[in-house]
């Protein structure tokens, strides 16, 4: 259903994913930030195919209705209309599984693109508000983009000159601004860093590492050590628990995570995934991928040339200069043994001659433990990201 409404001279348009003339009215929603960010060559937009979806390669859309996210959650859209222009866009939504896992009612706002106005901000966010609160939701927070888990949650609030990388979205600096003025407040922070892999081996870490494997009988293997199937039931049983209590986690179904190693193949270097054992057991994985967002640029200022740049990104995704860790985690009965140590050593022991950089986040504010372990790798700040959330109840 779409609803127009009129508020001192900007038409706020309100729709969802279904009909013909919502899914047109998504297009124009994607079509915003690259107009937006047109003179901005920090921005690296990801393909339009990864919005709304592409059959020829059987790629499913962030917003499209068959997209898994849908059997769990409720999602508006919001588009802000000013003299025939859009100067605004945001989506609100409610992930059930989300306030089962933390027994919350909480809604999320997401995907927020606006002109340097606080009258167009505070439009698109009340209508959020109205959304949530008609849900039965009491906190409206975010931003927090599609997919949950992968995207990182936040706005950018430093290292806005930093090196564009994947899952990493670039927003305007005065984002930050405009949300606190319509009256949400910072909660949690979240950061990454940029390591050299040719930075030479800690002693302290080989040392310490071979140590625990001879303690614990730890066994080290590689991607290809076990069948796929193996592979996906292991990863998705440690990372649930691994990352459980994490702040804004949600566990992945079977089939979501499935879905996620499927898309991740296409552009995967496998010698960058390392799985070990304890006593026959799967204890932990850590793995990188590598950093597409090179391949992404933009041509030009053109604007329709998305079938090349996704040729590109497939032909030239596993030669790109530099890694995104994304993948990690240690079983809970695992933890302080120092695995994490180990699989960075295994790793490096490959990406040292391989890749020029790598970045190392999303991680919380207040993790100090895994933030002493990439401290220690002679890391530099990368980006900051902060969330921001309002009571509505």
């Amino acid at each position: 259903m779409i609803e127009k409404n009129q508020h001192n001279g900007i038409e706020l348009i309100a729709f969802g994913n279904e009909s013909k003339e919502e899914r047109k009215l998504l297009k124009k929603f994607v079509d915003f930030h690259w107009k937006l960010y047109k003179k901005d060559p920090q921005y690296i937009p990801l393909l339009d195919y990864e919005y709304l979806g592409f059959k020829l390669i059987d790629m499913t859309g962030f917003f499209e209705p068959k997209n898994l996210f849908f059997k769990h959650a409720v999602m508006r859209f919001f588009m802000a209309v000013k003299d025939e222009e859009i100067v605004g866009r945001c989506n609100a939504f409610v992930n059930h599984r989300h306030n089962q896992h933390w027994n919350e009612k909480t809604g999320f706002f997401g995907q927020f693109e606006c002109i340097d106005d606080e009258s167009i901000a505070r439009i698109l966010m009340e209508a959020a508000t109205e959304f949530l609160r008609d849900l039965g939701m009491d906190t409206i927070r975010g931003p927090q983009n599609l997919p949950v888990n992968d995207a990182t949650p936040g706005f950018l609030t430093k290292g806005f000159d930093s090196r564009p990388v994947m899952y990493y979205h670039y927003n305007k600096p005065y984002y930050s601004t405009l949300i606190e003025k319509v009256g949400f407040n910072a909660v949690k922070r979240v950061k990454s860093w940029e390591v050299q892999p040719a930075r030479p081996m800690e002693d302290k870490l080989v040392r310490l590492g071979q140590k625990i494997i001879d303690r614990y009988n730890v066994t080290v293997e590689e991607w290809g050590d076990r069948t796929l199937d193996v592979r996906k039931k292991e990863m998705l049983e440690i990372y649930n628990a691994a990352w459980n209590d994490n702040y804004g986690f949600v566990p992945f179904t079977q089939e979501e995570f499935d879905q996620i190693i499927d898309d991740m193949l296409l552009i995967m270097d496998r010698k960058l995934f390392i799985f070990l054992y304890i006593k026959g057991e799967a204890a932990a994985f850590f793995g990188a991928v590598p950093n597409v967002s090179e391949k992404l640029k933009r041509i030009g200022n053109f604007r329709h040339l998305e079938l090349i740049r996704a040729i590109k990104l497939i032909l030239t995704a596993k030669r790109t200069k530099g890694i995104r860790v994304g993948y990690l985690g240690v079983k809970p009965k695992f933890r302080r043994l120092g695995l994490d140590g180990i699989m960075i050593w295994k790793q490096k022991l490959y990406t040292r001659t391989r890749y020029d950089y790598c970045d190392m986040g999303w991680v919380l504010e207040d993790n100090t433990l895994t933030i002493r372990l990439i401290e220690m790798m002679g890391s530099e700040d990368s980006k900051t990201y902060t969330i921001y959330e309002k009571e509505i109840g």
